[in-house]
């Protein structure tokens, strides 16, 4: 709705209201003192006299909000306000007793006039105190609005700023993975270049976007873990279990692969043998539930250093969700290590 008409509705609701008001209370008082009136004909005289002080309502408006209560001393704004509602006041008054006495039958006298005036000031004081408290709610909505707003872009930023930071470091260390692989079999080493592209392909797909639905970033993993396992060979056995309800839940572009690429290298790099690595999906009420365990050597959590995967993750869920996310670490009761990740399914706070 437009702002003149949303002030014209108010306004006409405002100044009927008051004349409905004042036509009741001068019906009561004519019947106490036993003096008969048609309530209809006085009705009409009243509106027609105050919708004529609503006239100068804009005037009002442009009051509050040339001179609004916060950019200058108190007192100095006072006397403002009631040098303007006295000038307003003293122009509608005129205006009252040439419609009243020349349309309405009415007769005003210079003292009629200066009670009625008195009256009518105070009815402005009113209104334009209502007119202030409103224009200052209004602001303060705004600028919550735009603080909003503001918060918003900002945090969308520093996502965006964080995943930027992601991808270069994937990158880095799948190209580590091929050098290493290039050394003992070119023709794995070629396969992985390949599933590598693929992968990139994917990955870039997706990086134009902040959230996308868990079953595009499983994708996304089982093209890493072919590059994983053309890599490691044997030595790996990877096993995803996932809930079908759990697909269409939105999640954090590349959350999975530095979590699963964190479990990988720690646990081959401290062992010679075979690592298992099982990543469940499920959701838990309103919440989804990552779980991600290795049998390899089990970490020292005191000495435990997040690397930039890890980091760059629990950055990311602080900025997304909040509190409302929780990534631990943890060691399993059996050798290896657990890892869980809580998000509400029903997506981020953004």
């Amino acid at each position: 709705m437009p702002v003149a008409t949303r002030w014209f509705l108010i306004g006409l609701a405002g100044w009927t209201a008051f004349a409905g008001l004042v036509s009741a209370w001068g019906y009561v008082e004519h019947e106490y003192e036993g003096v008969q009136i048609a309530w209809i004909p006085y009705l009409g005289v009243n509106l027609v006299q105050i919708y004529t002080l609503g006239l100068f309502t804009p005037a009002l408006l442009l009051v509050a909000r040339t001179f609004p209560p916060t950019r200058r001393p108190q007192a100095l704004t006072l006397g403002i306000y009631f040098v303007a509602l006295l000038a307003i006041c003293a122009v509608a008054e005129l205006l009252v007793v040439v419609v009243s006495n020349g349309f309405l039958g009415k007769h005003y006298t210079f003292k009629m006039a200066l009670g009625g005036g008195f009256e009518d000031f105070l009815a402005y004081m009113v209104a334009f105190a209502l007119i202030v408290a409103i224009i200052q709610v209004q602001i303060a909505r705004e600028r919550s609005e735009r603080a909003v707003r503001l918060e918003a872009d900002l945090t969308k930023l520093r996502v965006e700023t964080l995943l930027r930071q992601l991808h270069p470091h994937f990158v880095f260390n799948t190209l580590n993975a091929v050098g290493a692989l290039m050394q003992t079999d070119v023709t794995a080493a070629e396969e992985m270049l390949a599933a590598l592209a693929a992968l990139l392909r994917t990955a870039t797909d997706a990086s134009t976007r902040q959230m996308v639905p868990l079953r595009e970033e499983l994708n996304l993993l089982d093209r890493y873990i072919l590059i994983m396992k053309l890599r490691y060979g044997e030595r790996l056995v990877v096993n995803i279990s996932t809930e079908p309800k759990t697909l269409g839940v939105p999640v954090p572009t590349f959350t999975l692969q530095p979590l699963v690429e964190n479990a990988i290298v720690h646990g081959l790099d401290k062992t010679g043998g075979v690592i298992h690595v099982d990543l469940t999906c499920r959701l838990d009420g309103e919440t989804l539930r990552i779980e991600l365990s290795d049998d390899g050597t089990t970490l020292d959590l005191l000495e435990l250093r997040e690397g930039v995967g890890i980091g760059n993750t629990r950055a990311r869920l602080a900025e997304l969700y909040g509190t409302g996310a929780d990534l631990t670490i943890a060691p399993r009761e059996k050798p290896g290590t657990q890892l869980t990740l809580a998000i509400p399914a029903g997506g981020p706070r953004l």
